[in-house]
């Protein structure tokens, strides 16, 4: 969505400054520590060009991590631009004065004009969908507030509960290969194959835990993911399956190659311990601690949910004197235009378009409607100032985490340069040389070593996502109030003459058409509560916005029908003249008017009087007396 500047301030700011120096913060060490493995990878690559690039490569690896988590850091505290035409519409905004806006945004509205009318028609909240999948009707109906909550927090939720169900699955799974492995029902050699199992179990919890703090994707701000049972039952099937099949094959191989048990316990005893039940500890006991955080923020804004479906409605019958298409534009161009927040154009979601009947004998019908929204205005969410140090306790245990991290990538460079130089110092070409030897011994040690440093770092860095996107998701969520306007108005008009000024003598009337309507509005009013997820760059913004409440506003109500009642009270239906020249015109002609009668009086009375007195001369002529 384009920036378009205004002079006048919405209140939106920057919500990612605190997360943003955090990050800068945590990106910084990354490339201190890039720049050490790089200064000392130049001093190796002239005595050990081997050694050299590894430490190059590890080098470039982190400095890339590091620069990326910097850069975005300091993109994050840098100047929000919020234009006039932030937020983005609930559905595609239909105002001739946004066209350009509207065509940026369509992609990202949450709603059409219709499903608005229903939501306000039917009293009901269609961004509450159901739960898809047994697990996520599952922790729904555990947590029923869940349901009324934004999609991105209801994800991250299942997300987080799927996690740990899987993890209690896999554990309860490995309880049942245990049982099978140990109590010997997939023969001698299941007893022996039971390490792999741990090992088996150790990399599914660190790959769930990763798969789990995966940052949200966009499409997460539209729909709520589906969370079934489909992998559970797989789980559980497989936990018998599984052992059976390996300790059967294992088995089956021993007795071909002729390969008895205390051969197999030979070798494995020349290879170092892998430690997979501390891994398995130390992931349960950081997945509870960072489950703990998120929880606790997720209880805190599970408290602020309001999940009211209410409106506001006026239903009623004006008998008036106006021609219908003026109380639309009344509508429009007054009513609507006075209620704007700081001057901006309001979201119009269904345009206003009236339609008239017309028939015989000057009668018809009208109707028309429209759906418009005004300018949102930021709603602060308050959630207290224990979710405030929670917040910022996960964004920075989450960015300490990624420190630790690449310390750990720092180790397992140097790890593998050890390895490297010991392989070619033994100048061995396979395995089969080393094997039963000290040194065997000694280069898996060092290979141990390497995979330990990995499997740290993977499991510091799987927490660090976790605890960091969850810290995110609650500073980027922005809350507006704003108020939503149905107007539907039919009814039908009559036209009837009216004339004014109509005496014997006068000369100037004024004749009018009056139009007499029977007006039947329906108009229906809430205030919303919408929210949406900010991000940084050049879509800070453009994130749909859900209505999560829907509250009764009386007054505003009342205040839009005594607009238009005054409006309708005020009209005039007899024309008159209101120019001053307009009335000394009609003044010249009025004595006009009488100077014109005055004439035809003074010629009858002369008239009268000479008729008068040929009457006497003919009564003196008969009378001589």
């Amino acid at each position: 969505m384009a920036f378009d500047y205004g002079s006048i301030d919405l209140g939106l700011k920057n919500p990612f400054k605190l997360e943003g120096a955090v990050t800068a913060g945590s990106g910084a060490v990354q490339v201190l520590i890039a720049l050490y493995l790089l200064v000392t990878a130049a001093s190796v690559v002239k005595d050990d060009a081997a050694s050299g690039w590894i430490l190059m490569g590890f080098g470039v690896l982190v400095l890339s991590i590091g620069v990326i988590a910097l850069s975005s850091g300091v993109y994050a505290m840098l100047r929000y631009f919020v234009g006039r035409n932030h937020p983005t519409s609930l559905a595609i905004n239909q105002s001739k004065s946004q066209a350009s806006t509207a065509q940026e945004e369509k992609t990202y509205v949450g709603y059409d004009h219709r499903q608005l009318e229903e939501m306000l028609m039917g009293r009901k909240n269609t961004t509450f969908v159901e739960p898809k999948g047994l697990l996520a009707r599952l922790i729904h109906s555990l947590v029923p507030k869940l349901l009324f909550m934004p999609y991105p927090v209801r994800n991250l939720s299942q997300r987080l509960f799927g996690a740990w169900i899987n993890t209690a699955v896999m554990l309860v799974a490995y309880a049942f290969v245990a049982f099978v492995s140990l109590a010997g029902f997939a023969g001698e050699a299941g007893e022996l194959a039971f390490p792999v199992y741990t090992a088996l179990l150790m990399a599914y919890l660190l790959f769930t835990w990763r798969a789990a703090g995966k940052p949200l994707d966009r499409k997460a701000e539209k729909q709520v993911e589906s969370l079934g049972g489909g992998s559970l039952a797989k789980v559980i099937a497989l936990s018998f399956i599984i052992p059976l099949v390996v300790g059967l094959a294992l088995s089956w191989g021993m007795s071909q190659w002729k390969i008895s048990r205390e051969d197999v316990e030979g070798w494995l005893t020349q290879l170092p311990d892998l430690h997979a039940e501390l891994y398995i500890i130390g992931a349960l006991l950081a997945a509870a601690a960072s489950s703990v955080i998120v929880v606790l923020m997720l209880s805190r804004r599970l408290s602020s949910a309001e999940p009211v479906a209410e409106v506001s409605e006026l239903r009623e019958n004006w008998q008036e004197s106006v021609h219908p298409k003026e109380i639309f534009i009344n509508l429009d161009n007054l009513v609507m235009a006075n209620r704007r927040y700081k001057e901006v154009p309001n979201r119009v979601y269904r345009e206003l378009d009236p339609k008239l009947d017309e028939q015989v004998d000057g009668k018809g019908g009208f109707r028309g409607e429209m759906i418009q929204e005004v300018q949102p205005k930021v709603r602060a969410l308050e959630l207290g100032e224990l979710f405030k140090k929670l917040r910022a306790a996960a964004l920075v245990t989450g960015n300490l985490l990624f420190i630790a991290a690449t310390v750990y990538t720092l180790m397992l460079a140097y790890a593998l340069v050890d390895l490297y130089a010991f392989t070619s110092q033994t100048g061995v070409s396979s395995l089969k040389e080393l094997w039963g030897t000290p040194r065997f011994e000694e280069w898996a040690g060092l290979l141990m070593s390497c995979v330990h440093m990995f499997l740290i770092g993977l499991l510091l860095k799987s927490f660090a996502k976790l605890l960091s996107g969850a810290a995110h998701l609650f500073f980027a969520e922005i809350q507006f109030e704003s108020l939503l306007v149905y107007f539907k108005c039919e009814g039908t008009f009559t036209e009837s003459k009216i004339s004014t000024g109509t005496g014997i003598h006068d000369s100037t009337r004024s004749e009018n058409t009056l139009v007499r309507c029977s007006i039947t509005p329906w108009v229906i009013v809430s205030r919303i509560v919408s929210t949406t997820f900010a991000a940084t760059g050049m879509r800070n913004l453009e994130h749909p916005r859900h209505i999560l409440e829907m509250h009764r506003d009386d007054e505003q109500l009342q205040e839009i029908k005594h607009d238009v009642v005054a409006f309708l009270k005020d009209r005039e239906s007899i024309a008159a003249i209101t120019s001053a020249r307009d009335l000394g015109n009609a003044s010249q002609i009025h004595q006009l008017n009488q100077q014109t009668r005055a004439i035809p009086a003074q010629q009858t009375l002369a008239h009268d009087e000479a008729a008068a007195g040929f009457l006497r001369q003919e009564s003196e002529r008969d009378d001589p007396h």
